[in-house]
């Protein structure tokens, strides 16, 4: 079997498109664009989700670092993380203009079809 040698982009963009693959995700990033320092109670008053839910899915985005965790006594004020939204924003258009280039270009694909 052949090792395909992914590029540096795809390893950095592939975990970010996965945490955002869920809708209930791309929702509180959503709401985190426009609020700052937003407690989980406030974000899933908002969505048609139970507050463990929400919760979970705060747990993905902060593990990956779309979002951060700020301490305010017993609760957790949730804002975006814009450094790594810019990150997302520079990989994901990188990949897409990568896409564009090499599709200006096709050509057959090397190797026999072994069916």
């Amino acid at each position: 079997m052949e090792t395909v040698d992914y590029q540096d982009i795809s390893l950095k963009l592939a975990p970010m498109l996965d945490v955002l693959s869920h809708p209930a995700r791309l929702q509180i990033v959503l709401h985190l664009a426009k609020y700052n320092g937003c407690p989980a109670g406030s974000i899933s008053e908002r969505l048609p989700l139970s507050k463990s839910t929400v919760s979970q899915h705060l747990s993905k985005l902060k593990e990956l670092g779309i979002i951060t965790a700020t301490p305010d006594g017993q609760c957790q004020r949730y804002s975006l993380n814009e450094k790594a939204m810019n990150e997302l924003n520079e990989y994901y258009h990188s990949f897409i203009t990568t896409i564009s280039e090499l599709s200006k270009a096709k050509i057959d694909c090397p190797g026999s079809c072994n069916c």
